[in-house]
């Protein structure tokens, strides 16, 4: 990496709290344990030039978002969550089909009465790449220190969309892991699902798949996995219990227990591989 792509964190010692000088994400990185968890598909900012131009109303787009699930990772020792909404950039899908011009990209819905102008999808693009290349950064001084570097991908989904398509009782959580190599990552893998099959939720029977609804193949898990072979992702999917998914209302004690149980699940995963593989 050149010194430009690594002027981003750089220390080890010290909280950095920010938000990135083009605001489609922010962190709070401190570096003391070879993890980060991630939220891009938190965001739900949409940039005032943009908004005009806009076919869908703030609701339609909290439905295809995560709602929240910044706030089930903020407070950990290293965190990303985007703040801008996919419906601007899609930071979980290659470049080319980043931005959700036509309604193939966004489930069918038409997000642009009129599409923005090149100088506008430029600077979404821009949004892209500075992600991308601060994750990166994030990523290598990880495994310079540790050796190691695993990612908490977070993300939450519409239950009705999945009972619609006639999975009558979609799990609270399911982990990705088509793109994962098992052979390397067995253990990692099945501690994981273990870690997240002690969450407790209120109200809520707790129950983990393994590519049941979605199988981790979006762009996110694919690059960083390409990046070195010492990087393990994670992409969890979140049901959308902790809310009412269409009316866009958060069931405030819920989404405290997701919070605690993931943050929980994350230190403790951590520590467990340490002890499989001290660092």
């Amino acid at each position: 990496m050149n010194n430009k792509k690594k002027a981003g964190p750089q220390q080890l010692a010290n909280i950095i709290e920010r938000t990135d000088p083009l605001k489609g994400f922010a962190y709070r990185l401190d570096f003391s344990l070879p993890f980060i968890a991630t939220a891009i598909h938190a965001g739900h900012h949409v940039r005032e030039e943009l908004r005009p131009l806009m076919a869908i109303d703030s609701d339609q787009r909290k439905f295809e978002e995560d709602p929240c699930t910044d706030l089930m990772i903020k407070g950990l020792s290293n965190a990303v969550w985007a703040l801008e909404s996919r419906a601007v950039c899609d930071l979980n899908r290659s470049r080319e089909i980043a931005l959700p011009l036509t309604p193939e990209r966004f489930w069918g819905t038409l997000v642009y009465k009129t599409l923005p102008s090149p100088e506008m999808n430029h600077k979404s693009l821009e949004n892209y790449e500075s992600f991308y290349r601060f994750m990166e950064t994030c990523i290598a001084n990880l495994l310079d220190r540790f050796g190691i570097c695993i990612i908490y991908d977070i993300h939450s989904y519409n239950i009705s969309r999945q009972q619609a398509k006639g999975i009558e009782s979609p799990p609270v959580f399911n982990l990705g892991t088509a793109l994962l190599d098992k052979s390397k990552w067995k253990s990692a893998i099945e501690l994981w699902l273990e870690q997240l099959g002690t969450i407790s939720l209120p109200g809520i029977k707790t129950s983990v798949a393994e590519n049941y609804v979605f199988s981790g193949k979006a762009e996110f898990c694919r690059r960083l996995c390409r990046l070195d072979d010492r990087i393990l992702v994670l992409p969890t999917e979140v049901s959308k219990v902790y809310m009412d998914e269409k009316k866009g209302n958060v069931y405030p004690e819920k989404l405290q227990a997701f919070k605690n149980g993931l943050q929980n699940a994350i230190l403790s995963h951590v520590q467990l591989l340490k002890k499989l593989n001290p660092l």
